[in-house]
């Protein structure tokens, strides 16, 4: 725990990340500049892609903001919201940081809290598809870490384009590269840090579970977005807002 105390607050999101560059199994891309992953703005933070570290024809800052945190979470308004439209989507209580730490500690773990979160907000999740699909971009979708809540609705995305499991699990773990600056920023804004060590990161096992529940439906993550209110225009809009052929060299 000592690796995470002491240090001033990251002055920008520490788990920000342009999630464009991820490849499909069938010759596509995510293109750059659409959708992004984060932890939750504050007030301060730079307005300029270059002081956030983004790449190059990413720009900042977004234009639709889906904020995946309570009403108890937030409080004040959104630091974003003079620039974007900001639509809030809380996800249930199923992944507030409090129900984290206590599903994690039961005998169920965390990967149960994913799949409960994960059934029980099958309509928010088929809202937030369309959000991504229509609204003006780039689109950042944010919870107060950006790695629960947000790693189950990127995963959920990026499965239905057909991005392999594989790199849909090593964009979330990435979270895990970030934690000293992570913790400290979240310390700043008044979260204390989960008394088992296990919850200041990520693991596999917990979006795997929501993985493999997209993959036991008879047609895949698509039919499962199906039975919660995805049609079929929705995920052909998702494909052609967020995908690009991969052009031969």
């Amino acid at each position: 725990m000592t690796a995470f105390l002491s240090g001033a607050a990251a002055r920008r999101p520490a788990n920000l990340r342009d999630l464009g560059g991820l490849r499909t199994t069938d010759g596509y891309r995510v293109r750059h500049g659409v959708l992004y992953r984060s932890d939750a703005p504050r007030p301060g933070d730079p307005r300029d892609a270059r002081a956030l570290d983004l790449p190059e024809g990413s720009p900042w800052p977004p234009r639709t903001v889906v904020d995946l945190r309570s009403a108890a979470e937030t409080g004040e308004p959104h630091p974003l919201a003079d620039v974007a439209d900001v639509r809030p989507v809380p996800l249930g209580a199923s992944l507030t940081p409090e129900r984290v730490a206590t599903a994690a500690a039961g005998k169920n773990g965390l990967g149960w809290a994913y799949r409960l979160l994960a059934a029980e907000a099958g309509a928010e999740l088929a809202g937030i598809v369309r959000t991504v699909a229509d609204a003006p971009a780039p689109v950042l979708v944010h919870c107060a870490a950006g790695k629960d809540r947000t790693g189950i609705v990127v995963g959920v995305l990026l499965a239905v384009l057909d991005v392999p499991r594989a790199t849909v699990v090593a964009d979330y773990l990435r979270t895990n590269e970030v934690l000293p600056t992570l913790w400290d920023r979240l310390r700043a804004w008044g979260q204390p840090e989960p008394d088992d060590e296990a919850l200041l990161g990520v693991d596999a096992a917990a979006l795997e579970a929501v993985l493999d529940d997209l993959d036991a439906h008879p047609a895949g993550a698509a039919g499962r977005l199906r039975e919660w209110g995805v049609g079929d225009d929705d995920l052909r809009r998702l494909a052609e807002r967020l995908l690009e052929p991969v052009l031969p060299h």
